[in-house]
């Protein structure tokens, strides 16, 4: 939901952060053939990931995870940093200058040129000041990555029509409860 709204370099960060549903329990990093079928899925060519690969790809993507719900103020935004920084130090990125503006791009192939294009489209979003709009919806049986494009940066939901009307509807019923119980 929401992948619309994604600018496209963000695009890998969004799937890969999505690649674990939470209302299903669905992983796509679950096993090393799963991450296969996800890394080719993606434009990776590597159908057999090592499982170190796919421990790794865990650990990016939960640290990932932490910081998006950091950008709503919640959680511990210097522990997430922390972990994505102990982890970015085992992804090879490298810079390169062509004939556009100088980027990062990975070094290595298989799972770390992908863990290293989503590390890259992170240090680059943070560069160009749209990193903090990518978020966690704060519904607890959506949680998908989306990109907040509000004024003021203050969306909390991937969609209000379903994930904030839902939160709505359960606050309401919540308050009516409260009032008849009184």
């Amino acid at each position: 939901m929401g992948s619309e709204g994604f600018p496209e370099p963000l695009r890998i960060v969004q799937s890969f952060a999505d690649s674990i549903d939470v209302e299903t329990a669905d992983d796509d990093l679950d096993s090393t053939a799963r991450f296969g079928r996800w890394l080719v899925a993606h434009g990776f060519d590597h159908p057999e990931p090592t499982d170190a690969e796919r421990v790794l790809a865990l650990g990016i993507r939960d640290a990932l995870r932490e910081e998006l719900i950091a950008h709503h103020g919640d959680g511990d935004a210097r522990t997430a940093r922390a972990k994505l920084d102990a982890y970015a130090r085992m992804v090879p990125l490298r810079a390169a200058f062509g004939d556009g503006m100088a980027t990062l791009i990975p070094a290595g192939g298989g799972a770390a040129a992908m863990l290293g294009a989503v590390l890259a489209a992170v240090v680059i979003a943070e560069h160009e000041g749209t990193w903090e709009r990518v978020k966690i919806c704060r519904e607890e049986t959506c949680q998908v990555a989306f990109y907040d494009r509000s004024k003021n940066h203050s969306k909390t939901w991937c969609s209000m029509g379903v994930c904030g009307n839902r939160n709505k509807t359960r606050s309401y019923r919540d308050r009516q409860r409260s009032a008849t119980a009184s």
